[in-house]
């Protein structure tokens, strides 16, 4: 068995010769890389009960997981896919269920944090949230957007979908509520 001896100072040498003549690459000044996301701050428990949370309606961009390009469905970071699975399947009892129908944004948004005050009191897991999918109403649907609005950013909330075709369909959700 031969023993390879390292020579520390000649393979440096060699190294440095061989790579004498060699000019680095120039890289172009532009990166892949996205731009970074502006954080919102998160609210408060104590903010969505201060007054109405209608801050026009648009989207934010929440730390989650939009299962759906539409917003019919959301989890927060932690909740499992199977969970939502579950949730999308109807596996879980539904406890409750609110119904928006003919109701202001104001008095919706004021009864859909009633209910999900009631629903953790009384420590319910699942509850159905019915808001209607929107078509008669003048200016789009907007019970829907505020119900799907405030549920991504409730502190309270794991997660919604919208439910099976034969519950509602679109024109209702499925919330998964945090344990008490």
């Amino acid at each position: 068995m031969v023993k390879k001896q390292n020579h520390p100072l000649t393979d440096d040498l060699l190294f440095q010769q061989e790579m004498s003549g060699v000019v680095p690459l120039k890289t172009a000044p532009t990166t892949d890389s996205k731009a970074p996301r502006i954080a919102n701050l998160k609210r408060k428990q104590e903010d969505f009960s201060a007054g109405p949370y209608l801050s026009n309606l648009v989207p934010s961009e929440t730390p989650g997981h939009s299962d759906a390009e539409d917003g019919s469905s959301h989890r927060k970071n932690g909740i499992q896919k199977r969970t939502m699975q579950k949730l999308k399947r109807g596996r879980f009892e539904v406890g409750a269920e609110l119904d928006l129908h003919n109701l202001t944004t104001e008095k919706g948004h004021a009864a859909l944090l009633e209910f999900i005050a009631e629903a953790q009191s009384r420590s319910l897991v699942s509850v159905r949230v019915i808001h209607g999918k929107g078509l008669r109403s003048e200016n789009g649907p907007r019970l829907k957007l505020m119900t799907r609005q405030l549920l991504r950013d409730h502190p309270q909330v794991l997660a919604y979908t919208r439910c099976k075709p034969a519950d509602g369909g679109d024109g209702a959700v499925d919330v998964l509520l945090k344990s008490s």
